[in-house]
């Protein structure tokens, strides 16, 4: 029985495969992209379409995610001029013709959206929309995404304001309507995106915060040894985890990170010595029986990517350089940390983003603390909005999350911050390859010297179907 509870990762990966095989033959006899099938595609019509989200502002249009009667889910795009727009909530008559997404080089646009749940793309000028009505949804996620905007508005009120507010209220909430675009790609260029894109690092550093809290400091570390103690503070911090996953708008990667934490408390709690893969594994298997469409997902591949790259290229490198002192130790952990992050997601952002950040070492190092910081301080300033205390960690908000931006636009305007480079599905394949061999390879006490056949035949593999496949 221990040997299967040690091992039960093997259960769920079994389970993730054959989601994988389903979502591959989708019609086969399974056609999840069938909500996506719909007979105004291509054609000029007039759809009633209920707005599902505040607006994203572009240079010229105003994007939002709408539902049309009916069940299927749109992009739409609104001319942007003086006049007020419409807001979340609200029904519009619109007249418009609702097209697929074509191909961007390698990657297929148009099937990304249907993965999402997105029949396609629409525009429509001030003349062709008329606003008939406004409707609250009342399900969970539109619900956490009401109290994403109401929190977003408290930040304004605390004083935070300009790109600052658009990079608090992604770092903090997960809200990022207002986020400036040049802020979005000197974040990108710099290899910090991640932390606009709240995922297992921010609910990490949550949960080391209400760790901190409920123990008052480490104070009442006894605690953890009284049984029943220690289900009061776990579920406690559990059920705290999953409010912040709330009102971050329950995105794959929030909810892998507090199922990843609910698992791992759970199997502490009930003393049970499982492996560390088994709650990735179980999280995992969880959001893809709830959605397995989220399979394709970018955010969802790129949280689970990362987070392998930690657990199994982050510890190897943390067994083979061990540093000396306390402060080195924990440099030392933070960059290899990184390091192992940005090689499994590499393969990943090249194909979807056709680019990769040559600083994100130092970006880490950088950013990573100042984000706790302003998470502890964007957390304080809406829990004491209500007195003077709050407006002065606005304040204080508003100076660390400007000089996060300085930092990184300082990295950003560095020579040769990053590398453009498209990638394919089969380079990606390739290219992960060739970091499972170079791991291999490196593991253990001596050089296993047989696994660099496997890394050269990956990399000139991917080096074919790049210079071949684009001819």
């Amino acid at each position: 029985m221990r040997w299967i509870a040690a091992h039960t990762w093997l259960l769920f990966l079994l389970l993730i495969v054959a989601v994988v095989w389903v979502s591959a033959f989708m019609g086969k006899p399974l056609n999840l992209l069938k909500d996506t099938e719909v007979d105004y595609l291509g054609r000029d019509t007039v759809l009633a379409m209920h707005l599902l989200g505040e607006g994203q502002e572009r240079a010229k249009t105003v994007r939002y995610k709408a539902e049309v009667d009916g069940g299927s889910r749109v992009l739409l795009y609104l001319q942007n001029d003086s006049m007020a727009m419409p807001v979340m909530g609200d029904v519009l008559m619109v007249q418009t013709k609702v097209r697929r997404g074509g191909r961007l080089g390698d990657f297929d646009y148009g099937l990304y959206l249907r993965r999402q749940g997105i029949v396609g793309t629409c525009w429509a000028h001030r003349g062709n929309w008329q606003w008939i009505g406004h409707e609250q949804k009342t399900g969970v996620r539109a619900v956490a995404r009401q109290c994403q905007y109401r929190l977003h508005e408290q930040y304004k009120k605390m004083g935070i304001d300009g790109k600052e507010l658009g990079i608090v209220s992604a770092l903090t909430l997960g809200y990022r309507e207002d986020l400036d675009k040049d802020v979005q790609r000197a974040f990108s260029a710099s290899g910090a995106m991640h932390v606009l894109a709240v995922s297992g690092l921010h609910t990490g550093i949550v949960w080391g915060i209400v760790i901190w809290l409920l123990t008052l400091g480490g104070w009442c570390k006894p605690l953890w040894e009284e049984k029943g103690k220690r289900w009061v503070l776990s579920m406690t911090a559990v059920v705290l985890i999953w409010g912040y996953a709330f009102v971050t708008g329950l995105s794959p990667s929030v909810m892998r990170s507090a199922l990843m934490l609910s698992f791992w408390s759970l199997s502490g709690l009930l003393e049970q010595h499982t492996s560390r893969w088994n709650p990735l594994l179980a999280a995992a298997v969880v959001i893809l029986l709830i959605n397995p469409l989220a399979l394709w997902s970018v955010s969802f591949q790129l949280s689970f990517a990362a987070v392998i790259g930690i657990m199994w290229v982050g510890n190897k490198m943390q067994h083979m350089i061990v540093l000396r002192g306390r402060v080195w130790q924990n440099i030392g952990s933070l960059m290899m940390m990184s390091i192992a992050a940005q090689m499994a997601t590499m393969p990943l952002t090249l194909h979807y983003f056709g680019q990769t950040s040559n600083y994100f070492a130092l970006t880490n190092l950088l950013v990573i603390p100042m984000a706790g910081v302003i998470l502890l301080l964007g957390f304080g300033t809406l829990a004491l909005s209500w007195c003077v205390v709050g407006e002065w960690l606005g304040v204080a908000t508003k100076w660390c999350t400007w000089l996060l931006r300085e930092v990184v636009e300082w990295v950003d305007s560095l020579p040769y911050a990053t590398t453009q480079m498209s990638l394919s599905e089969w380079g990606v394949i390739g290219l992960y390859g060739a970091l499972v061999c170079g791991v291999l390879m490196m593991s253990g006490k001596k050089m296993r010297w047989w696994w660099l056949v496997g890394v050269v035949i990956c990399l000139l593999g991917v080096l074919i179907v790049e210079i071949y496949g684009s001819v």
